[in-house]
C-alpha cells in the first residue's frame, strides 16, 4: 500500500513532454537515483522512500504502455510513498521533491487519495521555530 501522488498538465492529461531531458532533470534532484530510462527513486532510507514513474497515459489517466516499452515523450508522472515511510509530515519529506518536479514542467500536483490539487503553499515557510501562541510578545 502507498500514498499516491501524480504530476498532470490538467485533468485529461493533453500535453506531454520529451522524456530524456525531463529525465536528466529529475535526476539532478537530491536523493533521487534513477532506477531506468522512466523510473526513479527518492532514496533517503529509513527517512523517506518514494517512486516516481515517468508514464504515457490516455485521457483518463490510464497507461498505455506495455512493461518494458517506453515512450519519447511523458505526460503523467507517478509518485508513490510505501505508507511504512509516509512520516508525519510528507509536506516536508516529499512535496519539496514533487513540487520541484511539477514547478520545473508547470504542471499541478494531484492528491490521489483526496481527489484534489495540493496547494503550492502546502509546504509549511519554516517549522522548525514553534509558534508563539497570540497572547505572547517575547
Amino acid at each position: 500500500m502507498s500514498y499516491d501522488l501524480t504530476i498532470r498538465p490538467d485533468e485529461k492529461f493533453s500535453r506531454s513532454v520529451p522524456r530524456d531531458p525531463l529525465a536528466a532533470f529529475i535526476a539532478q534532484l537530491p536523493f533521487v537515483c534513477h532506477a531506468d530510462r522512466s523510473q526513479f527513486v527518492l532514496d533517503e532510507k529509513p527517512k523517506r522512500w518514494m517512486e516516481i514513474s515517468l508514464e504515457t497515459v490516455d485521457a483518463d489517466g490510464s497507461r498505455i504502455e506495455k512493461d518494458g516499452e517506453t515512450c519519447d515523450t511523458t505526460n503523467c508522472i507517478r509518485l508513490h510513498i510505501p505508507y511504512a515511510f509516509f512520516g508525519k509530515r510528507p509536506e516536508l519529506d516529499y512535496f519539496p521533491t514533487a513540487f520541484a518536479i511539477a514547478d520545473h514542467l508547470g504542471w499541478s500536483l494531484y492528491d490521489e487519495q483526496s481527489g484534489e490539487n495540493i496547494p503550492r503553499d502546502a509546504i509549511a515557510s519554516d517549522t522548525t521555530q514553534p509558534q508563539k501562541p497570540w497572547w505572547r510578545f517575547w
